[in-house]
């Protein structure tokens, strides 16, 4: 396979998908992308656009000196330009790692915490029903001697006894 098929189809695919928004003339509204493309057609690059333009450029050309390096003095001063722009966008960065950070923090306390909900409810429901099963328990362990020897007579003739509720067995005859 050759390394340069996936770089020709992810950059058809993206210019198919720049036709399809160019065509369907779709804009974002973000605001990052508005105030970015705000700055950048304000920038010191743009060249004249009309008459008051061309003026300001002019006086600035007088008082400053001739701009030819893509709108800046010199080339120093393009860099410079450059460098405080890629700052902001690293700061702009380690903003955004910290609050990506912040957010998977708070993503796993609340998944911790979800979890240990289940369990406490788990927990209390088998607690429940331990204490229902020992109230059952006590109210058939406490049936009079008697009592179950004649609840258990009218079965003995289908094969029951009576149940041993500790062993959780039953007997045959």
């Amino acid at each position: 396979m050759n390394s340069k098929e996936p770089e020709e189809s992810s950059e058809e695919d993206l210019d198919s998908v720049k036709a399809l928004t160019e065509k369907l003339k779709l804009q974002t509204r973000r605001p990052s992308y508005l105030e970015w493309q705000e700055r950048v057609r304000s920038g010191p690059w743009n060249g004249c656009r009309d008459a008051r333009e061309a003026n300001v450029t002019a006086e600035r050309e007088d008082r400053d000196g001739p701009r030819d390096i893509c709108g800046f003095r010199s080339m120093d001063d393009a860099l410079q330009w450059l460098r405080s722009e890629l700052r902001e966008m690293q700061l702009q960065d380690q903003r955004l790692a910290r609050q990506l950070i912040r957010l998977r923090g708070e993503l796993h306390r609340l998944k911790v915490e979800r979890v240990c909900d289940g369990h406490r409810e788990m927990l209390d429901d088998a607690a429940f029903e331990l204490e229902e099963w020992g109230e059952e328990c006590d109210l058939l362990c406490d049936v009079p001697l008697k009592a179950a020897f004649t609840l258990s007579t009218p079965l003995k003739h289908l094969g029951l006894t009576k149940m041993n509720l500790n062993a959780r067995r039953f007997s045959l005859c």
